[in-house]
């Protein structure tokens, strides 16, 4: 069944038990998943083997910038103060995903003839939680 972008919801809180807040003025949000193939192959190999090492998340938000107020502040601050975030990606708006993460990268940028942007791209550190 595909689902409307729309109804994504993603929300960020200062521990992992909540409370959780909707990240305001977003209308892109993207998570991708990775493992750290290792190759495991021997001379008597026919195939390729791997083994599954090491696994990643990180997430990217883009929309409008919202000043110094609200969770978009919450996620610069956690990135200036390196201090804990939890971060929830809900694709259909109720369940998805949880995980504490790091903040790598929050910026800022403005066009005489646009609106004031923001980019942020955050890295998943530990276990992801299904919600």
């Amino acid at each position: 069944m595909a689902l409307a972008g729309k109804n994504t919801v993603v929300k960020v809180g200062t521990s992992a038990s909540g409370p959780f807040t909707e990240v305001e003025e977003l209308n892109e949000a993207s998570m991708s998943l990775e493992g750290d193939n290792q190759e495991i192959s021997t001379f008597t190999s026919e195939f390729v083997k791997r083994l599954q090492g090491l696994k990643d998340a990180s997430y990217e938000l883009g929309g409008f910038y919202s000043g110094n107020g609200g969770q978009q502040a919450v996620i610069r601050d956690a990135f200036l103060n390196d201090t804990p975030l939890y971060f929830q990606f809900l694709p259909d708006g109720t369940t998805g995903f949880q995980q504490e993460v790091k903040v790598a990268s929050f910026e800022v940028e403005a066009a005489a003839d646009g609106v004031v942007e923001v980019s942020i791209e955050l890295e998943g550190t530990d276990a992801i939680t299904l919600i």
